[in-house]
């Protein structure tokens, strides 16, 4: 049995470590490019604070491949599109065979050349076709791993977003429960702010004691309210991005309406006061009965567990623009791929496919609090924790950004317009053709570039009971 503390010691050194038929061996020394072991596998994996659960799924492969050396370091993606630490790997030809990635990032990292496609490798090693292996996983998360026709990765977990609601201060306020089930929908923009006025504390400076929400905090984002008023980002058609469309500019408004009603500068104020920045997990001003309600993912019920379990919650939709409208959440999460370099071998592949399919998804994702992507693994009542159920069903209605090879500067964009919003620096008009002329120039260069059929829209196969309220 492999020693973990010893892998997780040695890792926090930022040493790395190979495992071989069950024990953990430093390794100072890496062969590169085509001198590289065949049945070596080197895999930058998951971020920190579950690497001892990604060990579980090692340890699970190399029982049932013992003559395979699996080579962990934990260099892990930062989810903003930072190529840094791959581009150096690869120019050096010191990089992994498995990497462990922001999938959204995918299509960008394909565009640069950092990536190698799969189709490949699922034509030579399995007995069905690349679009019928890729059909085992959620589409819209293979979508993410599609550039120029081909696929540069497999879809590990995803997370939906949810309204997290405190009963409590709902009670005290009077609120009408029924308004917070999910089974009856989401509630309207008009309903939320009927709540919002009607809750809402400040003392007699104007500073906030008590809120109901806050537009931009956590999982919260211009982006997520344009994908809720259902913006499109990109056309197929024309190979354009759409971020200066009549579109984009009316939520951009209707957000820059919200701010100057809230007052961002008490607002932010407030969050700073009861959530400063580098607080304990356990300092939040939703935990310290401040906040009403709070916009976050599946994560969410764990630290409700670790951190508040006396509080009485319930997690219901996003709101959206108009009464009777249907529910919305919007869906990421992160990906194996296979570094320019990598060796590419049957072995690579072997574990490759068993960490993202069935069998890794399947001991992983119990225990992140995380939604499983393979199909098979979402089917199976063990497959997931059962208290993320609510977040599970979501994703029939989910929606996801485009698998652009601009992706992180399209983030950029819409990050700095909500800033700006914020800040009330300047009028929603010229930040939208900002980000457009921020954004599209760079668009241009790998035009044409054609998306799947349906990207961003939830998988109409995705096989869960319907979603509640829909």
């Amino acid at each position: 049995m492999i020693d973990r503390r010893t892998l997780l010691r040695a890792l926090g050194a930022g040493a790395s470590v190979t495992i071989a038929g069950g024990s953990v061996i430093g390794c100072t020394n890496r062969p590169v490019g085509e001198d590289r072991d065949p049945n070596t596998v080197r895999l930058w994996g998951i971020w920190a604070s579950d690497q001892e659960k990604e060990m579980q799924v090692i340890e699970a492969f190399s029982e049932q491949n013992p003559d395979v050396k699996i080579e962990v370091s934990q260099v892990p993606s930062n989810g903003q599109g930072d190529a840094s630490s791959v581009i150096t790997a690869v120019r050096g030809r010191t990089g992994p065979d498995i990497y462990f990635m922001d999938r959204f990032n995918g299509a960008q990292f394909a565009s640069l050349g950092l990536l190698e496609p799969i189709d490949g490798l699922i034509e030579e090693h399995e007995d069905v076709s690349v679009e019928e292996f890729m059909a085992g996983w959620v589409k819209f998360a293979t979508d993410e791993l599609f550039y120029d026709g081909q696929y540069y990765g497999l879809p590990m977990d995803t997370d939906t977003r949810g309204m997290y609601v405190n009963l409590g201060l709902a009670d005290e306020a009077g609120i009408d429960r029924s308004l917070l089930d999910p089974a009856n929908g989401p509630m309207s923009y008009e309903q939320l702010w009927e709540i919002n006025d009607a809750f809402n504390v400040q003392n007699e400076s104007g500073t906030y004691e008590r809120v109901t929400w806050i537009p931009w905090d956590d999982q919260a984002s211009l982006l997520m309210w344009a994908m809720a008023n259902g913006v499109k980002f990109f056309s197929n058609e024309t190979c354009h991005t759409l971020l200066d469309s009549p579109e984009m500019l009316a939520v951009a408004e209707m957000y820059a309406g919200w701010i100057e009603r809230l007052d961002f500068a008490r607002l932010d104020a407030f969050k700073a006061t009861y959530q400063p920045p580098n607080a304990p997990p356990t300092q939040t001003s939703f935990f310290s009965d401040r906040q009403l309600f709070q916009i976050t993912g599946p994560w969410g019920v764990q630290s409700q567990a670790d951190y508040k379990p006396d509080m009485e919650y319930t997690v219901t939709h996003l709101p959206v623009p108009e009464e009777g409208d249907e529910p919305f959440t919007w869906a990421g999460g992160f990906a194996l791929t296979m570094p320019k370099g990598a060796s590419m071998s049957k072995a690579a592949w072997d574990f490759f496919k068993f960490y993202a399919g069935y069998e890794g998804q399947s001991i992983l994702m119990p225990q992140i609090s995380r939604i499983p992507t393979n199909i098979e693994t979402v089917e199976d009542p063990k497959g997931w924790d059962r208290d993320i159920k609510f977040f599970v069903e979501l994703l029939g209605v989910a929606k996801s950004r485009p698998p652009l090879p601009v992706g992180t500067k399209l983030w950029d964009a819409m990050m700095t317009m909500q800033g700006s919003l914020n800040q009330a620096s300047d009028t929603p008009e010229n930040l939208v053709k900002e980000a457009q002329q921020y954004v599209d120039p760079t668009m241009q260069q790998f035009c044409p570039v054609t998306l799947p059929e349906g990207f961003g829209e939830p998988d109409p196969h995705f096989p869960v009971e319907d979603v509640p309220g829909a």
